[in-house]
């Protein structure tokens, strides 16, 4: 650290302002612990009493970033940031200025409320899932409805709708309009692309039914995740019904979680990969400015880049296989025995419209998320009654996908999103494929990525990604973090082209 940055953060303003902070981020680590346990070990006895420390958490950790001598901070802070002039400086003011004016327009109370119902629908929705009983989840995805639009009403401004304010929740700058003009430029292309390999496709093969040992698998998806960069002496590996990455202390403890069946290695190998990528991300953190929006996620948008890039540009390629087929062949030698690099590419890259989010290919799962974030703008504006989304999510799962779920556990119930609140969610999922599509486009320039991979080095890319993208944090907003990082905007015909390219190489068509 040079002697300048080591004064300006020296600074007595920012000292101050850092410890306001510091404060607020220790209670919001004690509350992802408990929903960490509450995901991963907590017993379902204990739900209860869970929701109502999560609630209890989530007020006082409200109440501190209210603060009026929070916002006396910030504006001794502001001072000196702009007679500073240094940007980093500036940036974190910035962000604070942000989420403290923010704050201020969400009552304690309704911060609590939201906690403590989320907790309730997540635990909700757990049990309606197992037991394909939509109704039974139904009372609580109203209530978190009604919270999050009254939230979006908390923190509208002008004319903008309630769903715009959700989505800036988790992408910054992003509209609706904008979101649909890009669902309009990508789903025909994705749709091109699969009408060309269906026709097509091939089944399964045969070595892809196992059976494949469920411990085996966590230990060579450890593996995998370790080797591609994922720091466990800061992360953890646990199971859950539902894949996640959560961060109680940025960069020092990130955590991922997964599930396995026996019957299908994908789920877990690439649940891991995927989540190894956000928290590699979250690990590639300025320590610096750890507890600070520094140290923190610009968006989910850029987020998902990170997973999605690891999952499906890396994990999902020949030469991802080149390097790792002889390692599975280790743990699996009877099931793999006669299989090829290329054999694992074509079998891990289908082209098959299918009823899973988490589990579909690469080229479908932009529909999934074009469906999602129809059905959610409509149960936001109202337009659409939780009553009758089982029936909507059907009958655009046909349109979107030519398939109709046999039950809502497969169907409106397989995702934990509306259950955790998290409307507005959905759209960072694709934006994390095109955001993905051109940092690969850009590394590509510099790097010969196929031939890294294939050799085990995955190095050149860790340090390419996590100079430009990971070690800014909320430096700078989403679209200006990738245009200074691949030098040109966003281009959803980059991502159409990109996965042409793939679908070609891999499939021949």
């Amino acid at each position: 650290m040079s002697d300048n940055v080591s004064v300006q953060t020296d600074h007595e303003s920012i000292v101050e302002l850092k410890g306001h902070l510091k404060s607020i981020a220790l209670i919001q680590h004690a509350a992802t612990i408990l929903s960490w346990d509450q995901e991963t070990h907590m017993p379902a006895s204990g739900g209860g009493v869970r929701a109502e420390a999560l609630g209890e958490l989530a007020g006082i950790a409200h109440g501190r970033a209210q603060d009026p001598k929070l916002g006396e901070s910030i504006e001794r802070a502001e001072e000196f940031a702009h007679s500073s002039g240094d940007e980093k400086i500036i940036a974190l003011v910035r962000e604070v200025r942000l989420d403290h004016e923010t704050s201020l327009k969400i009552p304690v109370e309704h911060a609590t409320e939201t906690a403590e119902v989320s907790s309730q629908a997540v635990q909700a929705w757990q049990a309606a899932r197992e037991n394909d009983d939509f109704p039974a989840f139904a009372p609580l995805l109203q209530k978190q409805i009604e919270l999050e639009s009254r939230a979006g009403e908390y923190l509208r401004e002008d004319e903008v709708c309630i769903y715009d304010v959700l989505m800036n929740k988790y992408e910054r700058g992003m509209t609706s309009e904008f979101f649909s003009d890009i669902c309009r430029q990508v789903v025909p292309g994705l749709k091109g692309i699969i009408d060309r390999v269906v026709a097509r496709a091939l089944p399964a093969p045969d070595f892809f039914k196992g059976p494949w040992d469920k411990d085996k698998q966590l230990q060579f998806s450890r593996d995998v995740a370790t080797q591609i960069g994922y720091d466990f002496s800061r992360g953890a590996l646990d199971l859950t019904a539902h894949p996640f990455c959560t961060s109680p202390a940025s960069p020092v403890d990130v955590r991922i979680t997964t599930r396995v069946y026996e019957d299908n290695f994908t789920s877990n190998l690439y649940g891991v990969i995927h989540e190894a990528g956000h928290a590699m991300y979250e690990q590639g953190f300025d320590p610096e400015w750890m507890h600070t929006p520094l140290c923190d996620a610009i968006s989910l948008g850029i987020h998902e880049s990170q997973s999605r890039f690891w999952e499906n540009d890396i994990g999902r390629t020949e030469s991802f296989w080149n390097h790792f087929l002889p390692q599975m062949k280790t743990y699996f030698p009877r099931v793999l025995e006669g299989v090829s690099a290329n054999d694992m590419a074509l079998a891990v890259n289908p082209v098959n419209p299918s009823l899973i989010r988490v589990d579909a290919d690469e080229v479908t799962y932009g529909l999934h998320i074009a469906l999602r974030f129809e059905l959610e703008q409509a149960l936001i504006s109202g337009d659409l009654s939780v009553s009758d989304l089982p029936g909507a999510w059907n009958e655009k799962m046909q349109e979107y996908l030519g398939v109709t779920p046999e039950s809502d556990k497969n169907g409106v119930l397989q995702d934990i999103h509306w259950s955790m609140g998290a409307f507005g969610y959905f759209p960072t999922y694709l934006l994390g494929s095109l955001y993905s599509a051109q940092f690969f486009e850009a590394i590509s320039e510099s790097i010969d990525i196929h031939k890294d991979v294939s050799a085990g080095e995955f190095g050149g890319i860790f340090d390419w990604l996590q100079e430009r993208v990971h070690r800014p944090g909320r430096q700078y907003v989403p679209l200006d973090l990738l245009e200074r990082a691949v030098g040109k905007g966003l281009d959803p015909a980059i991502f159409i082209d990109h996965l042409d390219r793939k679908v070609k190489a891999i499939h021949g068509v």
